[in-house]
């Protein structure tokens, strides 16, 4: 009787949930940092729920610009290299009613670009289930983007979302996973309240419209030579030596050579999430 009692209690609580349409679900990211690696990596995400968007998101933007603010305040120097990383590196923006998803990038220095897709997912739900966060979750499979999933969603929050760019299950996923569990989401909790919102850097920032397929290339031209920008900025000044904290002469063009090979072997060893 007071097991029913509960999920009564919750099921009352979740219906109110869906028909406010603005909720917070937390998803621990976790993911093996390089291909064949078995170092994981894991991060706190989010996905905002509102009433006729969702927008998902890593916490390390957030703190970053948090701790940027706080050393500007007190007169530090910024020392980017000890900000926390964002394994996403990006920020997705879903309109579930028009299935759009439109990614914006967050991984080059000089330029950040946005395109917009429709994804079509084609899920196989099954009668296999679990229970996450005290919910009956049941097991659905899809492919997307050269890799195979399994997701775990329940029904009884009837919200049609997930992390990342998946959505279209009756339910929301709560958990997915690729098949080598290359990168895992899974939900940790579920708030009314907005914990952290990513808003403010995607208005204030100017992202350049393209296309999926056309930044697929941008991408891969950076990952050929990330530091070409550096390279032009450096023969347009033709200065192409310079001292050290020694006082010793530096040949510029030895040293970033050198950089761009350990950057061009660590993309190429990244795991990425869209194959």
């Amino acid at each position: 009787m007071r097991n029913n009692f509960i999920q009564l209690l919750i099921l009352l609580y979740v219906t109110w949930y869906a028909n406010a349409q603005s909720f917070v679900i937390q998803y621990d990211y976790s993911k093996h940092v390089m291909k064949d690696s078995t170092r994981i990596v894991s991060q706190n995400t989010f996905l905002n729920i509102e009433e006729n968007h969702s927008t998902f998101f890593s916490e390390a933007p957030y703190l970053a610009d948090s701790i940027i603010a706080s050393d500007e305040k007190l007169g530090k120097k910024i020392n980017f290299k000890s900000l926390p990383a964002d394994l996403l590196g990006c920020y997705i923006r879903k309109k579930l009613s028009s299935k759009e998803v439109v990614y914006y990038s967050d991984e080059f220095d000089e330029h950040e670009y946005k395109y917009t897709e429709e994804p079509k997912f084609l899920w196989k739900i099954s009668k296999e289930s679990k229970e996450i966060l005290g919910f009956k979750a049941y097991l659905a499979t899809t492919q997307y983007a050269g890799r195979n999933y399994k997701a775990y969603f329940t029904s009884e929050i009837p919200i049609q979302d997930g992390p990342y760019k998946f959505f279209g299950l009756p339910g929301l996923i709560l958990e997915i996973y690729d098949e080598k569990k290359d990168h895992h989401f899974l939900a940790i909790g579920i708030s009314k309240e907005k914990k952290i919102s990513i808003d403010d850097r995607i208005s204030t920032r100017k992202y350049i419209e393209t296309s999926k397929s056309k930044f697929v290339e941008m991408r891969k031209s950076h990952i050929e030579a990330p530091m070409k920008r550096t390279f032009e900025l450096m023969n347009n000044t033709q200065i192409y030596e310079k001292r050290d904290a020694n006082g010793n002469m530096v040949d510029m063009r030895k040293l970033l050579n050198e950089m761009q090979k350990k950057m061009i072997e660590e993309y190429k060893n990244e795991n990425r999430i869209e194959l």
